[in-house]
């Protein structure tokens, strides 16, 4: 596969992650209807997100150094867990009753929660700075994804509608640096082979 195909796909996924954060926001904040339908999408947008943060870092991969590669790493574990999160939440915890979601929340499967929440920030701020430094995304997306998806990652301790806002302007980000992947085109400088 070619790496300007790879870039392509990753951006589509970045495209596709954003727009599915929003509709997921749209649910949590009353817009859009809760029902099996949409608790059954809510997890795609995190899994979407493995692959298009994979591109988001290979492009600019050379220019990041090693602080690029801690926010990567700490990035992708922390959605991998944000993943496995999304998925408990909404195919196994909403089914069960509110005294049992609680005692698990409050006992190992919170602090496992916990855990990933504090990578998932560290990766939010290390790739965002690093991605800002490289200069290959336009540093207004770089911050907005910063500002965006750390509350994202404090929402257990945050107000909703904070965190709402976060999921809207770290959509943006994702949508506004995926789309850069998305129009590459061959005449561009990859700065990754692969």
């Amino acid at each position: 596969m070619a790496p300007t195909t790879l870039y392509r796909l990753a951006g589509i996924a970045g495209l596709l992650t954003g727009v599915l954060l929003l509709l997921n926001d749209a649910r949590r904040v009353g817009v859009v209807p809760e029902n099996d339908l949409t608790h059954s999408i809510a997890p795609i947008p995190a899994f979407l997100a493995l692959f298009a943060l994979t591109g988001l870092y290979l492009w600019q991969r050379e220019r990041t150094g090693r602080l690029g590669l801690y926010g990567y790493a700490l990035n992708l574990a922390g959605l991998a867990g944000a993943l496995a999160i999304e998925f408990a939440s909404h195919y196994v915890l909403r089914f069960l009753d509110s005294d049992t979601v609680e005692r698990l929340v409050d006992g190992r499967t919170g602090t496992g929660f916990l855990v990933i929440s504090m990578v998932y920030l560290a990766g939010i701020v290390l790739f965002g700075l690093a991605s800002a430094r490289a200069g290959l995304f336009p540093r207004t997306a770089c911050a907005l994804y910063v500002v965006g998806f750390v509350p994202t990652a404090l929402r257990a301790v945050l107000p909703a509608p904070v965190v709402s806002i976060g999921f809207v302007l770290g959509s943006a980000a994702v949508i506004w640096m995926s789309w850069r992947l998305v129009t590459a085109n061959t005449q561009d400088r990859l700065p990754v082979r692969i």
